[in-house]
């Protein structure tokens, strides 16, 4: 074994892998045979050499004992890290070694790294023991082996050629080429050749040869399995005849060496010689030695490109995914900030129901089949990857306006919505796109998708089925939803939010039956805004349960405050909680102790939550109620009529009051089937022994049609607007006439 004939290939894998040292040594022995690098350069002195090269012999036995089973094996020692594979050739046994500093961990390319090297190492070991009229073979395939050690796919071409070229003058040929089998095309492929070819016909007879061929060669391509030699007169004129219409040449000599992995042969490695010439064994010997290292070089690297692939494309539809999608289009800026592209943010409408009707392995081949018509709708240059789930995002290259945008966008809505056939099943669904213009202020990439998710969600809220533009509405309603994200992480520490309180009253006498708490905040610069301006934020920031808590503690200390200061304080106070709150470490807990604090009855409190709420989580929700109850506190079902409950499902909870919804009440007196419904609600309250109560009472025809119905208890802006805490003591201390008569 040479060192010199070695040292390049170990120089190659050490940088490859960033390690400090590469070493080859003997199972048995003690100092490395050949070896690249020094662990006493990069500082390691004293008892650390003996530790690592104790460490080193170590991992040597053991690689060998498994040479069997071609295993790569990693060990460690403080500060550095070891890897090795075995090394066999005759009656030698041993092992490549790798030292790298630091404690990062080998990664799967370190050790495919490592396993190519040790066979590329047995290779060099091979040729070195046969002859040659050109020189040492040995050092020819150490050469090639150093030049292919950290071949990527990207200069896997470039390599190829390099090391085609290096062949042909050592052994000095008139051409060498590498052709790959193809099972796709079923035909023998030219990879490349060298030198290339000046003029190469059209079609070219070398090109793409199929397996089915009279030319017995090539036919003999798709299995061969030993060196092949052809020389003038073998009587195969049919590949003489082929040959000479590709190049030109009459008659050539080659030698041929199979690339075989597994039981499967890859392809070819030839030399030509122009007329008559004598392939020694040595040359054909080391010519498979350079073979093997092209078939372990196609493994690596096609494993890379796997690899590349996973990390760059969605695994169900084959689309690119965010992470190609994000590094693509940062290109395309970099290189051009005012490129003219849109980007649409397109997401399935309601896809849910599919998964949930049909089973996920159905909408899996549905959201399959829209990935498809989404890349057939666009052009070969325009881009659409999957970012998550049902959401998609199309870049279109070459749009300079919104319009040209907002049409290209609906054409792509229009292809979606048409009906895929998936097993067996015919399933339409629309989708909604949002839709943003590359314009003359440089975006970044986050940007240009950040303000198509909002269009998008713009788009959702008109109903879906829509494609909604990003514009400078759109941009306000950006800024100032990040006004109110930042303001509100502090908004409660700060006192900023207030409770005002919306009066609930007996219709038949005017009479306060309590008061529901609706939370405000009173913002720095926009003054004093509603929830519906701001609890979506708190919601996506995860401060409900924070403000949730606040909320009901400050109504419980409000009522408190109100029975110190009043003879006639609300009868009770209400309080909507949410279903985070509501399934929260010890809620039951939490009310028990703020009723306590601020000495509440529990009948003076009242606990609503929605419908939809109680629908989604009711097993859970139906414990805390349940514990709830326990105390005494009142529990009502907030809009009901909304969230599809069934009878089964209410006779289980334990509820006191049904809140009918506002969309049920505020058009009652005109809308026959709003009455029906509110009189199927107040007949299934009255089989269940609950109070009804209506929400959003607008005008004195709805009291009329309500008390005719026999719901007595409502709510709404007719009566009275939530009221901040010092004015409700006066609708209190005032009972109002029946409001039939108002």
């Amino acid at each position: 074994m040479d060192p010199e004939t070695m040292q390049p290939l170990l120089q190659s894998l050490a940088e490859a892998t960033e390690s400090i040292s590469a070493d080859i040594l003997a199972v048995e022995g003690g100092m490395p045979i050949v070896s690249w690098g020094s662990a006493a350069a990069a500082g390691v002195g004293g008892a650390g050499i003996s530790a690592m090269r104790d460490a080193i012999r170590e991992l040597t036995a053991l690689v060998v004992q498994q040479a069997g089973d071609g295993t790569v094996e990693s060990s460690a020692i403080p500060g550095y890290q070891l890897l090795g594979t075995a090394l066999t050739h005759h009656d030698f046994r041993g092992s490549v070694c790798l030292v790298r500093a630091g404690t990062r961990e080998w990664s799967e390319e370190d050790r495919r790294l490592l396993g190519m090297a040790g066979s590329l190492c047995a290779a060099v070991m091979e040729t070195s023991e046969m002859p040659s009229q050109h020189g040492r073979l040995d050092a020819l395939v150490s050469y090639v082996a150093s030049e292919l050690m950290a071949v990527t796919a990207t200069d896997l071409a470039e390599t190829t050629y390099r090391v085609l070229g290096e062949l042909g003058r050592y052994f000095e040929a008139d051409t060498c080429l590498l052709r790959h089998n193809d099972p796709s095309l079923k035909a023998s492929v030219l990879v490349d050749e060298w030198p290339r070819r000046e003029n190469v016909p059209d079609p070219d007879p070398l090109g793409v040869v199929p397996w089915d061929t009279d030319d017995p060669i090539f036919a003999m391509i798709k299995d061969l399995r030993d060196p092949f030699i052809l020389r003038p007169g073998d009587g195969q004129q049919d590949y003489q005849d082929r040959v000479e219409a590709g190049s030109g040449i009459p008659q050539v000599s080659m030698a041929t060496v199979p690339l075989i992995q597994g039981e499967t042969t890859r392809g070819v490695l030839g030399l030509i010689h122009f007329g008559d010439r004598i392939w020694t064994r040595a040359e054909v010997r080391a010519l498979r030695a350079i073979a093997s290292l092209l078939v372990q070089l196609d493994a690596r690297v096609a494993a890379e490109e796997s690899l590349h692939h996973h990390a760059y494309h969605d695994e169900l539809t084959g689309l690119w995914n965010r992470r190609a999608f994000v590094e693509d289009l940062n290109e395309v800026l970099a290189a051009d900030p005012r490129a003219p592209l849109a980007v649409l943010f397109a997401d399935m409408d309601r896809l849910k129901t599919v998964n949930d009707v049909l089973g996920h392995t159905v909408g899996d081949h549905f959201i399959q089949g829209v990935a498809q018509r989404l890349r057939d709708s666009v052009r070969p240059n325009d881009v659409v990857a999957r970012l998550a789930g049902d959401e998609f995002v199309i870049v279109l290259h070459d749009i300079a306006s919104t319009s040209a945008a907002e049409r290209a966008a609906r054409r792509i809505l229009d292809r979606v919505a048409v009906p895929l056939e998936v097993g067996g099943h015919a399933i339409s669904r629309s989708a909604s796109i949002g839709v943003v213009v590359n314009g003359d202020m440089p975006s970044t990439v986050d940007e240009l998708l950040g303000n198509a998710d909002v269009a998008l969600l713009e788009a959702k809220e008109r109903g879906g089925d829509s494609v909604v533009v990003f514009n400078d509405d759109l941009r306000s309603k950006i800024l100032v939803r990040a006004d109110l994200e930042l303001r509100l992480r502090s908004a409660i520490s700060n006192n900023e939010m207030r409770l005002y309180f919306q009066p609930e009253f007996d219709l038949r006498d005017g009479r306060m039956t309590g008061v529901e708490a609706l939370v405000r905040w009173q913002h720095p610069e926009r003054g004093l805004l509603a929830a519906e301006a701001f609890i979506s934020v708190i919601e996506e920031i995860n401060l409900s349960a924070e403000l949730g808590r606040w909320v009901l503690e400050e109504a419980c200390r409000q009522l408190a405050a109100w029975k110190r200061t009043s003879p006639v304080p609300p009868p009770l106070v209400r309080v909507n909680i949410s279903a985070g709150e509501l399934i929260s470490a010890d809620f039951v807990g939490f009310v028990a102790t703020l009723l306590g604090r601020y000495g509440l009855a529990p009948a003076e409190l009242g606990i609503e939550i929605t419908e939809s709420t109680v629908m989604r989580d009711i097993d859970d929700v139906q414990a805390t109620l349940n514990g709830l109850r326990g105390l005494g506190v009142t529990l009502a079902i907030d809009d009901f009529g909304t969230g599809y409950s069934s009878l089964a499902q209410l006779k289980q909870l334990p509820v006191d009051i049904l809140k009918i919804d506002r969309s049920f009440v505020s058009a009652l007196a005109e809308s026959s089937g709003d009455r029906a419904i509110v009189a199927a609600i107040v007949r299934l309250a009255e089989a269940f022994n609950l109070t009804t109560v209506a929400e959003g009472v607008e005008d004195p025809a709805a009291v009329t049609t309500l008390l005719d119905l026999g719901c007595y208890r409502a709510q709404g802006f007719f009566m009275s607007k939530p009221l901040p805490a010092q004015v409700v003591l006066e609708q209190a201390r005032n009972p109002g006439v029946p409001l039939r008569m108002v």
